[in-house]
């Protein structure tokens, strides 16, 4: 029986948003016969945790981001790091993964701004050579590309939010709602995060 094609799509999700989940559904009708997991990663060991929200609360806007998607059916959101060590490593999540579910073939999905410092990630090498690695448009093209191996995807459409810009806006007091998927502002809101006041 042919392995189920499965691509993972890790991020700490501080907060998830509409160019998430576009990328996510944008990949899913460019290939049919897979579906996706958003790893909501607790520490990703490239970036400060003093400024992400609770684990909890991430993952939390990230199933309430897939549940209002019509391709839904075919996604997931996948907790697996939290049960591992902090920080995060890609690896090692991907090698739990493929021991749990060894009827998926699991595939990498990252955006051009990750390409650039993808070698600074743990063991990038072998993750290359034993996983597809697919690369979205983020608007920004890597400075190089060195590594063949890496899947550029191509005729899909650029997604230009990023979740900076969110936060700030938020610490602005200024509304985000129309770059968020539904529900995820409304549970911004009631739990106060990213500085978010009444």
């Amino acid at each position: 029986m042919e392995a189920e094609p499965t691509i993972l799509l890790p991020g700490s999700f501080n907060p998830i948003h509409k160019g998430h989940l576009s990328i996510a559904e944008n990949v899913l009708r460019a290939m049919p016969e897979a579906t996706l997991w958003f790893v909501v990663s607790p520490q990703n060991p490239l970036k400060s945790p003093s400024e992400l929200a609770e684990e909890r609360h991430r993952l939390q806007m990230a199933r309430i981001a897939v549940g209002s998607s019509p391709l839904r059916e075919r996604m997931a959101v996948c907790d697996v790091e939290f049960t591992l060590p902090k920080p995060s490593l890609t690896l090692r999540t991907l090698d739990v993964l493929q021991a749990k579910y060894p009827s998926r073939r699991f595939a990498l999905l990252v955006g051009t701004d990750i390409v650039g410092e993808f070698g600074r990630w743990y063991r990038s090498g072998e993750i290359l050579d034993r996983f597809e690695v697919l690369v979205y448009p983020r608007g920004t093209e890597p400075d190089s590309v060195s590594d063949e191996r890496f899947t550029f995807l191509k005729d899909v459409p650029t997604i230009p939010v990023v979740a900076t810009d969110i936060r700030a806006r938020i610490r602005r007091g200024e509304n985000p709602a129309d770059d968020l998927p539904p529900g995820v502002w409304e549970y911004i809101k009631e739990n106060g995060l990213y500085g978010y006041a009444r």
